[in-house]
């Protein structure tokens, strides 16, 4: 005899269901957390709807703040090209050989310079 064996329904329990089957400490508990949890949703609303106008602030805040030095270089080096053409290497090419030759001349007439002076000076010893 299967007349006593309890049949679950087909229909699922709502949120009023539940909260009716919880004792009332249970429901006040659960009403609380609700305003909470509805204040917090509040709160992050108003933040998400004010974020435009706090990232176009902290923008405004940043334009007159001079980035440090090697931001600035890495900035210059990604703008630059990665292959430069032929003609653009031959003429940094030809600035450096200049800049070499530069050096080394006055590289020799500093050493010169100072082997002058020391032979002038030993001429009055």
């Amino acid at each position: 005899m299967a007349a006593n064996k309890r049949v679950a329904s087909r229909r699922p329990k709502t949120a009023k269901d539940l909260t009716h089957e919880l004792p009332k400490a249970g429901r006040q508990r659960l009403a609380g957390k609700s305003v909470d949890i509805r204040d917090e949703i509040h709160r992050l609303e108003c933040f998400i709807s004010a974020a435009p106008r706090i990232s176009r602030q902290q923008r405004l805040d940043r334009v007159h703040v001079v980035p440090p030095h090697e931001t600035e270089m890495a900035a210059q080096r990604s703008r630059l090209p990665r292959h430069l053409p032929l003609q653009q290497q031959i003429a940094l090419k030809r600035t450096r050989m200049l800049h070499l030759a530069e050096l080394g001349i006055v590289g020799v007439c500093i050493a010169g310079l100072a082997g002058w002076l020391n032979q002038f000076l030993h001429i009055f010893r």
